[in-house]
This record gives C-alpha cells, structure tokens and sequence, in this order.
C-alpha cells in the first residue's frame, strides 16, 4: 500500500511494517540516500503522503519519523 505512493525522488528499496500490540505500527522504510537527513525526509514524505492519499489509511497518522544508517557492502566494510 505504501509502496503504491511511492515516486521515483523517493529511491524507494523496499517498505516493512511491524505492528505493535497498541494498534500501532512501525514502518521500516529502505531508501537510497546519501545522508541520513535525506533518508529520514525521503521516508517521512512518502508515508505522510500514503496516509494523506491512501483511503485505507483514513484516520491513521505520522506520530514520528527517525532515520538509522544502516551498513553494508558497499561502504568497504568485510
């Protein structure tokens, strides 16, 4: 459903989404970013803007938006 939001400025990866026992949910979003300011904007723009658009999601809010940087591979690290 998020993913159906996503625009190519996005650099969208994948989306997952963990509920929590509260009726609350976790949206893990992977972006291609160089910063994580970036990621964390790229993430909180397209989920805003499933939750505005998406019928599904009437009622649902952003209540935060944090960024983590996530290594691998492709920083040289064995």
């Amino acid at each position: 459903m998020i993913r159906s939001h996503a625009e190519d400025l996005d650099a969208l990866e994948h989306v997952s989404v963990h509920p929590a026992g509260s009726g609350e949910v976790t949206v893990g979003v992977f972006s291609l970013a160089a910063t994580l300011l970036e990621a964390e904007e790229r993430a909180a723009r397209l989920v805003r803007r499933a939750v505005d658009r998406e019928p599904a999601l009437a009622g649902w809010g952003v209540l935060a938006v944090g960024a983590a940087l996530v290594p691998g591979p492709w920083w040289g690290f064995e």
